[in-house]
């Protein structure tokens, strides 16, 4: 399966009204050529990020849009960018408008099938051992508090807020972090992985990468969809992350990720039915 920059494609609109790439310098300091002129429409593609995405082309070269809820992107890309993590270089941004260099690669669903499993799991902890190198103390108290306020409400989640923040780590070591860490935000391309889709939130530490990324190894939400069995291949991953990091080991940081995701879900949604599942069996 191919993906591009990270989104799987839906369906292609016709046209996207409005919108043109501006001539500019570039966004970041990666020394990219932005696109120019008015830009076509390839085919829309499909994120959880809450943006429209859309994959473009104007005369010079083929790039990804996305539009709304950009800025968090923005800003988390530039200051891992500006420490040398391989992501997409940033074309532009104006308004709440993002254009962003189209990674053509391997999804990791399709990289696992035959790739080099041990090669996916050095650029991982290569990644996290990075993250980690400059860290403090905080307390997450509160913001567990804050982003967990929904749970009470929710009907169908086996704990109260209390319950579930008495089993989370109160305090952690905040540091670089991504932001979305998943198997779905990494691509392989020309003999090397990449980071995509960064963004910056209110759990700012590797710990919680880590554990965002045990919502793929360890409940295969990117596996969700398929009849793929690559059990072995992301356990030998996450066995590493963990002897690394023990950390993360705690399931109940798995459980707050997928709360992420939880959210921007409803009743009846088989999202929201895998979900509830991993959450039982790691609660």
């Amino acid at each position: 399966m191919e993906r591009a920059s990270g989104y799987q494609r839906s369906g292609p609109p016709a046209s996207i009204t409005g919108i043109t790439t501006l001539t500019n310098t570039p966004a970041d300091t990666a020394g990219a050529l932005r696109p120019v002129a008015a830009a076509s429409v390839i085919k829309e593609l499909y994120g959880h990020s809450g943006s429209q995405i859309y994959l473009m082309r104007d005369a010079n070269i083929t790039f990804v849009r996305k539009i709304g809820n950009v800025e968090r992107n923005y800003e988390r890309m530039l200051d891992l960018r500006a420490a040398a993590y391989p992501l997409p270089a940033i074309y532009g941004k104006y308004g709440d408008t993002l254009d962003l260099e189209y990674i053509h690669g391997l999804d990791m669903q399709a990289y696992l099938l035959t790739g080099d499993v041990s090669a996916l799991a050095d650029f991982i902890l290569d990644m996290l051992n990075r993250l980690s190198e400059r860290c403090y103390d905080r307390d997450y108290s509160d913001v567990y508090w804050q982003k967990l306020d929904f749970v009470d409400e929710s009907g169908d989640l086996p704990f109260t807020r209390q319950q579930l923040i008495s089993r989370l780590p109160s305090r952690l070591p905040a540091s670089n972090y991504h932001g979305d860490f998943t198997l779905e935000n990494i691509l392989y391309s020309n003999d090397a992985f990449y980071l995509i889709d960064a963004a910056t939130v209110e759990y700012n530490s590797f710990i919680f990468d880590i554990a965002k990324l045990r919502q793929d190894l360890q409940c295969k939400w990117f596996l969700r969809k398929t009849n793929l069995m690559l059990d072995v291949k992301v356990q030998y991953i996450q066995d590493r992350v963990l002897e690394r990091f023990t950390v993360a080991k705690e399931d109940a940081l798995v459980i707050l990720m997928l709360l992420r995701v939880y959210r921007h879900t409803c009743a009846g949604d088989p999202d929201r039915t895998f979900i509830l599942e991993a959450i039982k069996n790691l609660w």
